[in-house]
């Protein structure tokens, strides 16, 4: 099976090395090296990976939930890049974690390969329609439910104050810029040989994010029943040949295409007026701006027919391989009820699945009132996008966009050629 790479979300979250568990203890947690991976009775392993406030955040709801079940957690903090390769060669060994974490976009794989534990009637009754219909969807093997959604994250564009000073910025999703509007204030700010308009964030695992400009219109990658490719198109062929003119006019660094580099260092460091950036990125791009007496905001996504948004974010699961399915699921059911997640999002600086909280004002870390904003756009992230982004194969038809995009992008090849090559590779992919 094809992996992702290891995306910008991974690196900034591999803070962890080898295999630190936190190992329950009454209530409290103590850190020790040790093995944290295979299921067995009496406690619950959890493989995942995570950076400081987000391991922070897992160990206060464990806490939490050892304090009232008596049955310890222990964590087996991983890389990103190891951490589903780790799970695939434990679970080929009969060693699987009872948890472990993945994105949305890995989650199908496993659900259709029979190595998840099938929590449709194991969560509480009515806990699944307290998230919104996107996220289910992305944790759904047809009628079936093998995760819980535990956060998301989506993108917005963040500028240069001073860059962007007296263009027009949307204070709401409903007054969003045209894609034109958008294009006309790019082509408007000084490029040169070290200096860009902007720069977008689909890089390598994170290319399926270029699939906002199609459902814009629209759109769609995959057949309604996912079974095909659906993205040679009017809408598919416009949206590309849209987002082909950032490279070929020069608005944005050539480096920085579907193989290059990661954006948001250039937005520091002043290379890009504006960038196309997750939530996630908050607490990097926060301190270099204060640190150089510079001031960033946010806005919404471009957006034409309607407005998209790119899922982001990650899943937590139970392995079919766990010896203790009724505690695995009675965790998962409490790591992501309204509270537990309110908690997690406020100190990983990520945005709730559960609808309950989108209402609520919660008490960000950094920047909440940009966090705000990212809620609001996440509200346009599609059960319909959702599905297409989490069939089984996506991760080898997310390698095929990679090489298909960058043909488009660097090499100036025709929209309507290149889109017909992804889709014949979409239909080897999907078969």
């Amino acid at each position: 099976m094809i992996r992702s790479q290891l995306s910008r979300r991974g690196f900034l979250g591999a803070s962890a090395v080898g295999a630190l568990a936190l190992a329950g203890c009454g209530t409290g947690f103590a850190l020790q090296r040790g093995d944290g991976t295979a299921s067995r009775e009496g406690r619950l392993s959890f493989t995942l990976w995570a950076g400081e406030a987000e391991l922070a955040a897992f160990t206060t709801v464990a806490e939490r939930w050892t304090a009232t079940s008596g049955i310890p957690v222990v964590f087996n903090v991983v890389p990103f890049s190891e951490a589903l390769t780790g799970v695939d060669a434990n679970l080929a060994s009969d060693r699987a974690p009872d948890l472990f974490r993945v994105t949305y976009q890995d989650i199908g794989i496993y659900a259709a390969g029979g190595a998840l534990l099938d929590l449709t009637d194991r969560l509480p009754a009515g806990f699944v329609d307290g998230f919104g219909p996107a996220f289910v969807s992305a944790v759904s093997n047809g009628d079936r439910v093998y995760g819980v959604p535990h956060h998301t994250d989506t993108s917005l564009v963040l500028y240069d104050v001073e860059a962007l000073a007296g263009a027009r910025i949307p204070t709401s999703l409903d007054d969003a810029w045209s894609w034109e509007e958008f294009r006309s204030i790019a082509a408007d700010l000084p490029t040169g040989d070290a200096q860009f308009a902007f720069g977008v964030n689909w890089q390598l695992a994170g290319a399926y994010r270029w699939l906002n400009w199609v459902d814009q219109l629209g759109g769609r990658l995959l057949t309604e029943d996912l079974t095909g490719p659906a993205i040679d198109d009017r809408a598919g062929r416009e949206a590309l040949a849209f987002t082909q003119s950032f490279f070929t006019d020069g608005l944005v660094p050539p480096t920085t295409s579907t193989k290059g580099a990661y954006v948001d260092e250039l937005f520091t460091t002043g290379t890009i007026a504006m960038v196309f950036a997750g939530d996630f990125l908050l607490p990097t791009i926060d301190p270099a701006f204060v640190a150089a007496g510079r001031e960033y905001g946010a806005t919404f996504l471009p957006a034409d027919e309607r407005a998209s948004a790119d899922l982001g974010g990650n899943a937590v699961v139970a392995t079919a391989q766990s010896v203790n399915p009724e505690a695995a699921a009675d965790f998962l059911a409490f790591l992501s009820d309204d509270e537990q997640q309110a908690l997690f999002c406020e100190q990983a600086t990520v945005l709730p699945t559960r609808t309950a909280l989108l209402g609520q004002q919660l008490d960000y870390a950094v920047r909440p009132d940009l966090m705000e904003l990212f809620v609001e756009q996440a509200t346009t992230i599609t059960p319909e996008l959702s599905a297409q982004v989490t069939v089984p194969q996506f991760n080898a038809v997310n390698a095929s966009m990679v090489d298909r995009l960058e043909q488009a992008f660097l090499a100036g090849d025709d929209p309507g050629q290149v889109l017909a090559d992804l889709a014949e590779d979409i239909t080897g992919r999907l078969s």
